[in-house]
């Protein structure tokens, strides 16, 4: 328990740290482990950043540019996506900011703050739920009704999109139909566990250590 590491450390205090006028207080203590677990979300909220950048702006990029700009469309999408993501990261850094205000009252401060960022990872959860399905159904029905016929044999021509009748009649006997909603149905299973997981492993067992620390706060006072 964090609690028992803070009655160590004050037991093997110097008897010069302990001398009237220089005490060390334990709520200091606790605002500086409270600031670990803060860190290491703000470490992991950055290579999230990183990777949403370099992998969305090298996907945009293929959209644009492969098949002379057919499926521009799909880059669109993505950029929208992206520009999402990119906007709650950065709150969520704004936030996480707040949080390691060493100015402000530490219990406070973080028992308020908390109950924001849970928000924010449990929007986090639903949206990326939400948001990839329906992203990648989104951009198959785009691609879909934009696939020359004929491209399935290989055969590449100038027509550049087909109508909805014709559509319709590929639907019954068509097999990249019935793969692409099979896939679908496995990537939102798929999200859902791996969304768990990770959003776990980078942000619930931080938060549950800040909750831990919000306890011991109100034990020391």
């Amino acid at each position: 328990m964090e609690l028992d590491s803070l009655k160590d450390i004050w037991k093997n205090l110097d008897e010069k740290d302990l001398r009237p006028g220089g005490d060390v207080p334990i709520m200091s203590m606790l605002q500086k482990r409270s600031r670990s677990p803060l860190a290491k979300m703000k470490r992991n909220l950055y290579w999230e950043m990183a990777a949403l950048v370099v992998f969305y702006s090298l996907a945009i990029w293929y959209y644009v540019t492969a098949w002379q700009g057919r499926y521009w469309e799909v880059a669109l999408l993505l950029f929208l996506v992206g520009v999402f993501a990119l906007f709650y990261y950065l709150r969520k850094n704004k936030l996480l900011n707040d949080m390691q205000c060493l100015a402000c009252e530490v219990k406070s401060n973080l028992q308020r703050q908390l109950v924001t960022l849970e928000k924010y990872v449990n929007f986090y959860f639903v949206s990326s739920i939400l948001i990839t399905p329906t992203a990648y159904f989104v951009a198959g029905l785009i691609v879909f009704f934009k696939t020359p016929p004929g491209i399935g044999e290989g055969r590449w021509t100038e027509k550049t999109r087909v109508s909805v009748n014709e559509v319709l009649e590929q639907i019954p006997d068509h097999r990249f139909f019935i793969t692409f909603i099979a896939i679908g149905v496995i990537l939102t299973i798929a999200v859902y566990f791996l969304s768990r997981w990770a959003i776990n492993r980078l942000y619930g067992q931080h938060i549950r250590k800040l909750k831990e620390l919000v306890q011991q706060m109100e034990e020391t006072v």
